[in-house]
């Protein structure tokens, strides 16, 4: 009886992707593969990259050239799929001749077909004619294996995105808004419910679009009282929301449903309607003023999470000023930001009025000490307080935050996994519990605390 073939698999970028490897994976366990942590135990690597930005693109190439050389070792085979292949496949090709086969997006459910004749030696007819499966459909992310902790998984909702946004490149890779059906959604909830999931993070590249291509009304809501039906999931996250798009009827959802949290991520990019303007946002600050207020009043105690793009061509020190200010008085209980990425194929790309990239950066820096400052203060307003959290994994290292003993990771409503802050629990808990935890300290972005 053969050996198994032994497969790693490194993934890069969003939670969107993070999905595309769990389908993978699924498919290389359903046909016999064995699944390993580290490339330099495996046969065979795959790495799935991001091709969004210029320091995703980098970083995904960068781990291509640091898996290749463990051909040297005796790695057999070298796989790379995702939105950079997607993107950039020919030129992939000819610059780092280790790989052995670029594939683009899909259903990757010929993937593992491939894995084991790389792994066996086989011919290069098949492997210069392979292709990494059948176009997406809306069951191809039924068969998962899940890559997250007990606490979370991501219910990719649709993919692709309509809006035309002048800095991004995610239309040309991804395609059009293609909405997944409700009862295949439910259906897929239900599945990582039965392996312990406690929480939903919804994600598409426009969450609140949902629906918009299959009946042409907006479903998202619908979807919510769906998904909240389900056994064992106890909290729904909405990730993604494009801002002109929040309408009441997802607030009714966010202040209303038990399940839902009020928490939504609503990227504004920039407030400056100028800079809004020359993105192609389809919103004036005026507009975006109001919806940020609107959430404010429609569900009180939300916290609101907001991305913004800094140094896009012409940003004027007015415009920041602008953005600068939003930040102060608004304070977005979660924020990030980014520094523009000039990408081929977008109608921004090389357009005059290049900001320089040493004020980029200090612009960067004086919106993140002014986001650190409001998110520390509200942290400190917390202290003595209970709250509810959501253990995600055992605490690396207790004793840099001085436990005395072993600590958990754990997160509140306001805290979306992997981008959001931390709370810090003294003791052992399992992933996936949910605790009531007294406030009794602050470090700079996260919660210390103990379980009342």
């Amino acid at each position: 009886m053969k050996a198994p073939v032994r497969v790693s698999l490194i993934s890069l970028g969003c939670p969107k992707n993070l999905v595309d490897s769990e389908v993978l994976l699924g498919h290389a366990v359903s046909e016999g593969l064995q699944i390993v942590r580290d490339p330099e135990d495996a046969d065979v690597a795959v790495v799935n990259t991001c091709g969004f930005i210029d320091s995703a693109k980098e970083e995904s190439i960068q781990t291509i050239l640091d898996v290749a050389r463990l051909k040297e070792e005796g790695l057999r085979g070298l796989v790379v799929v995702g939105c950079l292949s997607q993107r950039y496949g020919d030129e992939l090709r000819q610059d780092i001749p280790e790989i052995d086969a670029v594939l683009g997006i899909t259903d990757y459910s010929r993937v593992p077909q491939l894995l084991d004749h790389l792994a066996r030696g086989g011919d290069d007819r098949f492997k210069n004619d392979a292709k990494g499966g059948n176009l997406r459909s809306a069951d191809s992310d039924l068969t998962r294996l899940r890559l997250t902790p007990n606490s979370f998984s991501y219910l990719r909702i649709g993919e692709g995105c309509d809006h035309k946004c002048t800095f991004c490149a995610i239309p040309a890779i991804r395609g059009r808004q293609r909405s997944k059906p409700i009862e295949t959604l439910v259906s897929e909830a239900e599945a990582m419910a039965a392996t312990g999931v406690r929480e939903l993070v919804l994600v598409a590249e426009d969450s609140t679009a949902y629906g918009l291509d299959q009946e042409g009304k907006r479903l998202l809501p619908q979807l919510l009282d769906a998904l909240s039906e389900v056994d064992g999931i106890e909290w729904l996250r909405v990730l993604y929301a494009y801002p002109h798009t929040v309408r009441p009827e997802l607030t009714a959802r966010l202040r209303e449903n038990p399940k839902v949290v009020p928490y939504i991520d609503i990227p504004i990019q920039h407030i400056s309607t100028p800079m809004l303007k020359a993105m192609k946002r389809g919103v004036s600050k005026e507009q975006v003023m109001r919806i940020l207020h609107r959430l404010r009043d429609e569900v009180p105690g939300i916290a609101v999470r907001s991305t913004y793009i800094v140094g896009f061509p012409g940003e004027s020190d007015a415009d920041f000023e602008e953005l600068l200010e939003l930040t102060r008085e608004y304070r977005f209980e979660r924020l990030g930001v980014f520094p523009y990425s000039s990408e081929e194929g977008t109608p921004a790309f090389g357009l005059e009025g290049e900001v320089p990239e040493d004020l980029v950066n200090a612009r960067i820096e004086a919106i993140m000490q002014l986001s650190k400052r409001n998110i520390e203060e509200r942290n400190q307003s917390l202290l003595g307080q209970t709250i509810r959290v959501l253990v995600d994994h055992e605490h690396p290292n207790p004793k840099s935050l001085g436990f005395d003993g072993p600590a958990s990771v754990a997160r509140s409503f306001a805290d979306a996994p992997e981008i959001d802050c931390s709370v810090h629990v003294s003791g052992a808990h399992p992933s996936g519990s949910f605790l009531d935890v007294r406030v009794r300290g602050v470090a700079e972005y996260d919660l210390i605390v103990d379980p009342v």
